[in-house]
């Protein structure tokens, strides 16, 4: 099991955007950043993700459960192309020992149960020795889907 991308948990969004109206407000500062290692592989299709310990990084300066993901913001952007983006600030651990750091999973903190948004996979595992561990998304967004393309 590995991780094989990154990629938005389907059923979460349609559980938001259907019939279920879930309550997925992505502009909450009650969403999280989780870190896990190679041992997992997420499924962005399964139903009703939520969030596991299951692979989740153990070490000295993180909290099981992750960080927070501070002002998220959702909106529209035209540059090159029409998309839909979330954003929120860079999360990090600081005085942070972590070993194998594969990629992390944005859930819904304040949701019942703590249902998944996406999935980040960093391409690498990094390591930390009493330093900081900064995920800092990308000047596109954390996520994006495009709605029309150009």
């Amino acid at each position: 099991m590995a991780w094989g991308g990154s990629g938005w948990y389907a059923d979460t969004l349609v559980d938001a955007l259907g019939t279920s109206q879930i309550g997925l407000n992505l502009a909450l500062g009650t969403h999280k950043l989780a870190l896990y290692d190679n041992t997992i592989t997420p499924n962005y299709s399964t139903a009703d993700s939520a969030y596991s310990t299951t692979g989740e990084i153990a070490g000295t300066g993180y909290t099981a459960g992750g960080a927070a993901i501070a002002s998220g913001t959702l909106v529209v952007s035209t540059t090159g192309g029409t998309f839909v983006v979330w954003d929120g600030n860079d999360v990090q651990w600081t005085g942070s020992t972590l070993t194998g750091v594969r990629g992390g999973i944005a859930y819904a903190d304040g949701s019942t149960p703590k249902r998944n948004i996406l999935g980040i996979d960093f391409v690498s595992a990094y390591t930390t020795a009493s330093g900081t561990l900064l995920v800092a998304f990308a000047s596109t967004g954390i996520g994006r889907v495009n709605v029309i393309s150009p």
